[in-house]
């Protein structure tokens, strides 16, 4: 990817159903090491369902005053959120921060008892979606790995909402035996925790896992 604007011309859709296209102005490379938290919930840390620019001006003071790049708006069950914030700090905000959309799903098995884990989705440049486990422990699976396949390319590693949940050292060899990205991110429900933890990471360097997934797939297939 050559650079930071091109890749990032995205179309958002509003909830009035408009789509407009977004911008990153941001003057760096994909291929450029960023400070992001990948993993908040800014619609309820703001206790607004719509995003308007005076509570987008409190989400981007909130990434600055952590002198974080960026983050990940990573609604429950929904993107629009995240879509709609990217929106107006492109437009309205010169694109001070990075915003990427996604949203946290559960993930579910069934068979003779009940398997549930939480997946974060981020969608990254040139339609890429990187999916990561968000806190492994809580809930707690008996044996996550055997439920881990090519469509997972990361794990969180530390998260301070679930961090007692959290077993360092099983992650660490998941993430090996996987080759996951090992993440840190704060899971923020409030505007003052965004940034608690954070990577320092290229968002290339997700594309790039993501994509590497995507062949793993497709080659079973």
């Amino acid at each position: 990817m050559a650079g930071w604007i091109a890749p990032l011309l995205t179309t958002v859709p509003l909830q009035d159903g408009r789509k407009v296209e977004a911008i990153h102005h941001v003057g760096k490379d994909v291929g450029s090491k960023l400070k992001l938290d990948l993993h908040t919930h800014c619609r309820e840390a703001t206790a607004c369902p719509t995003p308007t620019l005076s509570i987008v001006k409190r989400i981007v003071a909130a990434v600055k005053a952590k002198e974080l790049d960026g983050i990940a708006i990573t609604e429950h069950y929904t993107e629009r959120y995240g879509y709609e914030v990217k929106e107006i700090v492109d437009h309205y905000l010169n694109g001070e921060i990075v915003v990427i959309p996604g949203k946290e799903i559960d993930k579910m098995f069934l068979g003779v008892e009940k398997v549930l884990f939480h997946v974060v989705e981020l969608y990254l440049p040139g339609d890429v979606t990187f999916r990561f486990i968000a806190h492994p422990g809580h809930p707690n699976v008996r044996d996550l790995d055997s439920y881990i396949d090519s469509s997972i390319h990361g794990i969180e590693l530390r998260n301070p909402s679930h961090s007692d949940k959290m077993n360092e050292e099983k992650i660490r060899l998941l993430a090996e035996k996987h080759d996951l990205v090992l993440l840190s991110n704060s899971d923020a429900h409030s505007l003052s925790d965004i940034g608690r933890f954070h990577n320092e990471i290229e968002i290339e360097k997700l594309c790039a896992r993501a994509r590497a997934g995507e062949g793993d797939y497709a080659s079973r297939c």
